[in-house]
């Protein structure tokens, strides 16, 4: 029997406001920064690895855990969030004044913004980072930092979420949602065992 763990935590306060952030790439804030110091200092772990977006707002705050605590980083283009498309850096409130944006909520796994990434296809592509993670990283501690709609698209996959179900996740900026995976043989079949071990969706 080999357990793994991964702990993802997603990235702190960009600059730009709120805006359809997507694949712009913003570098943090200085809250920003000091929010991701702080949950990693609540967690109180010691990884084996960093597994980081190449977009900024990740990878500059896993590049300093991985120098602060001199452990490998690793940089997935499979763990960057989704592409808004036309919304891309545009302010939320202005699109919202435009067009409905409801399909967002209530229809999660088939919205596409206008020329932009479907659900669907993050989806697809964030799982298979997560089944790569789980492949490279068998048996170890490993850090995953990346995006909001990263992480709902794991939650909901991995925790058989509805869509609607996915969307009521509190996931500030910093929060952490953690599994425990455990491989063993079982009358010669290999069984996958995949268990949320904790969440921390609190406000820093």
């Amino acid at each position: 029997m080999i357990t793994t763990y991964i702990d993802i935590i997603r990235h702190g306060e960009p600059v730009g406001g709120r805006v359809f952030r997507g694949r712009t790439d913003h570098c943090l804030t200085e809250r920003g920064s000091e929010q991701f110091q702080q949950r990693i200092e609540r967690l109180g772990q010691r990884w084996q690895h960093v597994v980081s977006s190449p977009l900024l707002r990740c990878k500059q705050s896993a590049q300093w855990l991985a120098s602060t605590q001199n452990i490998p980083l690793s940089i997935e283009a499979n763990l960057a969030e989704i592409h808004f498309g036309e919304w891309e850096n545009q302010l939320v409130d202005a699109v919202m004044a435009e067009q409905s944006i409801s399909q967002m909520w209530q229809d999660p796994m088939n919205f596409c913004a206008p020329q932009g990434e479907p659900t669907a296809a993050l989806q697809q592509r964030v799982l298979v980072a997560w089944q790569q993670l789980l492949k490279t990283h068998q048996g170890q501690r490993v850090l995953v930092v990346t995006h909001g709609g990263v992480i709902r698209m794991l939650a909901q996959h991995l925790l058989e979420l509805t869509a609607n179900g996915m969307s009521k996740l509190s996931l500030p900026y910093a929060a952490v949602i953690s599994f425990k995976v455990i491989d063993s043989e079982y009358e010669g079949q290999a069984q996958q065992w995949v268990s949320l071990e904790g969440m921390d969706g609190t406000e820093l």
